[in-house]
């Protein structure tokens, strides 16, 4: 099955065009959901959204290749099993499955978004006009992509912005084998220009809830994103699903507006200059600003004694949120896209771009009672892990059981969930990340080797365990039409920032010199007897806190402020969590059996973490901070994995439909950016930013 998949994989990514390809036709729609061929081997998932299941035509997944050997397991009492083979049960597909090594074998799906604006009529998601929206298909998120574990996806992006280029990424994605589907722009693409389409065509080889957004400077902050699930097993059981619930901060005005205040911020100066600040917060576009619309509150009815699958997403540019339900124990069941053992809290700290799957329990109808049939969702912007213009009132949505009476409602209004009366559990507010989840596939990770300096590079250090300290410092932004030349803040790692140029990416750029801030990760011989395949382990150590001048950096400084960090490309192992100051290798205490595994981790403020990942994806892969201030700041690094393979997927005769479709955007960016006429402001600065 394994070999089918890529088989699938292959012909849809690396050799054929579309048009050559056994899927014709699913690719040339422009349906959000293509129609699809009956099959077999074909169900509605247990992850489909409760009112999803009962429609005329319900999301299904589709196992057409796999109908003669496989069955699907329906039980709500054994969901770890997905797909059960017929005969040998050491090939079922189930949760302890190694999503690295093998996957079912899906269809493919075609998606098709529009990248937006409509600056003739504002939207209003909070109770105050926003006319800077820019949305996917003029919608606020954008629709939910669905897919089955082990599906090829293919989502068709057009751009129909007058002035600006746009490239999305899919959060969390490994894209194995597919660097250039990663979509950041002047690292894997081109922007796509205006009037422009770009086609992200990946595997699903992991299973779980994502989102995607545009990883165009601040593009996402002013609404560009919207969930992504891929349906597979679960580690605990469940009934049903509710739709994915994203949580974001907002912000009244444009974040290209505000930019200006994180470039220019200096909290000596008189008066103080301050970062930007959002407004309000909101759950699947609803929010209250300062508790004075209720009416937009988010709220979802459920019934009792039910398990139902959430899918916690924080889409924020700027606050760590603790999720909670008031009377309601929650049970984690994947953290991003990494299947864990059952964890049982009451909250649950959600850094910007992570995921949880949460198994609810609802109560029985009997601890109901009769008086309270509401009950409050709770989004805490946490300690140290936000900037609000005033802080919010944390009740940002209502879970509710049987429908509102008159005597529930707030006076003077009429909507449909009861007013709650409960009160919050009581926990720990301060910045932190969940610390106690166990992946259900283990890793144990071999401990750094100091005899392999040769496997990464990097202009001032040469060592396996790599330190990265972020800092802030200043950068020159040369003069620009009529802009006058400036010097702005920054954030960086490794004594440098990243500035990358839309029309030189960095794939097609793969020789040194490398910039400042690249790692670069080689080819290495395994150890003696390993078999061929073996992976490489890379360390890094990223450190926080509030020091002058930390070896190795040799200017700037590090600021007191926690960092979410997202890597590209791969799940990383968290070896080490510290709140402590980093002291060097004095300091480290790794896990290394089995330790907790994601995609996006919390930096603390004072303290440190150690990651750990595997050279196997070959790719430019960037790792950044996700408060979108910051990345667009500078805060990143570029990880060049296997140079010479990623160069030999790239350059292959004939081109692949990836290399074309790369070519292609290029080259109309380069037209469409050579004309001034086309910028917003002919006669200015058009980046100023980072560009991710």
């Amino acid at each position: 099955m394994f070999l089918e998949t890529y088989i699938v994989y292959i012909i849809n990514f690396l050799g054929f065009e579309p048009s050559f390809s056994p899927f014709r036709g699913l690719f040339e729609q422009n349906d959000l959901q293509v129609p699809i061929t009956p099959s077999t081997l074909s169900f509605v998932p247990p992850g489909a959204a409760e009112d999803d299941a009962t429609k005329s035509s319900p999301f299904r997944c589709y196992y057409s290749a796999m109908a003669s050997e496989y069955t699907y397991n329906p039980s709500a009492n054994d969901r770890g099993v997905w797909l059960k083979h017929r005969t040998d049960p050491s090939k079922d597909f189930t949760i302890n499955t190694d999503y690295e090594v093998r996957a079912p074998v899906g269809i493919a799906r075609n998606y098709f978004l529009t990248v937006g604006e409509d600056t003739n009529h504002a939207v209003n998601w909070d109770g105050v006009d926003f006319p800077y929206a820019k949305v996917f298909n003029k919608s606020f998120p954008g629709p939910w992509i669905q897919a089955c574990w082990g599906d090829v996806l293919n989502i068709t992006v057009k751009n129909t912005l007058p002035h600006n280029g746009t490239a999305i990424h899919m959060h969390g994605i490994r894209q194995f084998g597919s660097a250039l589907m990663d979509g950041v722009p002047g690292i894997t693409q081109c922007p796509i220009a205006p009037g422009d389409t770009f086609s992200y065509v990946f595997n699903t080889t992991q299973y779980g809830s994502t989102w995607y957004h545009s990883h165009y400077s601040l593009q996402y902050s002013d609404g560009l994103l919207g969930p992504l699930t891929i349906h597979g097993p679960t580690s605990a059981n469940f009934d049903s699903a509710l739709d994915p619930i994203l949580i974001s901060d907002h912000n009244h005005r444009s974040a290209f507006m505000d930019y200006y205040q994180e470039q220019f911020a200096n909290p000596v100066a008189n008066p103080p200059r301050l970062p930007p600040k959002q407004t309000s917060i909101l759950i699947n576009g609803h929010g209250s600003y300062a508790g004075s619309f209720p009416l937009n509150r988010y709220h979802k009815k459920v019934k009792p004694n039910r398990r139902y699958i959430l899918r916690l997403i924080n889409a924020s540019t700027d606050s760590t949120f603790i999720f909670s339900i008031d009377g309601h124990n929650l049970t984690v069941v994947g953290n991003d896209l990494v299947p864990v053992e059952p964890y049982t809290t009451n909250h649950i700290y959600i850094g910007i771009g992570q995921r949880y799957h949460v198994v609810l329990e609802t109560l029985s109808q009997e601890a109901i009672g009769q008086g309270k049939k509401g009950y409050w969702i709770r989004t805490e912007p946490a300690d140290g892990c936000h900037n609000f213009e005033t802080f919010p009132d944390d009740r940002q949505g209502i879970l509710w059981y049987g429908s509102g009476s008159a005597s529930g409602h707030e006076e003077g209004l009429s909507f449909k969930p009861p007013l709650p009366t409960t009160t919050a559990w009581s926990y720990n507010s301060t910045c932190s990340d969940m610390l106690e989840l166990v992946p259900v596939v283990p890793w144990t990770v071999a401990p750094p080797d100091t005899s392999f300096t040769e496997v990464q590079y990097h202009p001032n250090q040469n060592d396996p365990l790599l330190e990265a300290s972020i800092t802030i410092d200043t950068f020159f932004l040369p003069a620009e039409g009529e802009d006058a030349a400036a010097t702005v803040n920054v954030w960086q790692f490794l004594n440098d920032t990243v500035f990358v140029n839309y029309t030189e990416p960095t794939v097609n750029n793969l020789d040194p010199p490398y910039n400042p801030n690249a790692v670069i990760y080689l080819a290495q011989e395994p150890p003696a007897g390993s078999p061929p395949q073996t992976s490489t382990w890379n360390y890094m150590v990223l450190i926080g806190g509030n020091l002058e001048n930390p070896t190795p950096v040799s200017g700037g400084r590090l600021v007191p402020a926690a960092h979410p960090i997202h890597l590209h490309g791969h799940d990383f192992a968290v070896l080490q969590f510290s709140e402590q100051p980093y002291n060097g290798v004095e300091s480290l205490n790794l896990e290394l059996d089995n330790p907790r595994r994601r995609d996006a981790v919390l930096l603390p403020s004072n303290g440190f973490i150690v990651i750990a990942f595997k050279t196997d994806n070959p790719g430019v892969w960037t790792l950044h901070c996700h408060i979108a201030w910051h990345a667009s700041a500078g805060l990143a690094l570029q990880d060049l994995e296997l140079k010479d393979v990623l160069e030999a997927q790239i350059e292959q005769t004939p081109p692949t439909f990836a290399r074309q479709q790369l070519d292609r955007t290029c080259a109309n960016w380069d037209r469409w950016f050579a004309d001034p006429a086309n910028h917003w402001n002919p006669n200015g600065r058009f980046q100023d930013d980072s560009g991710i």
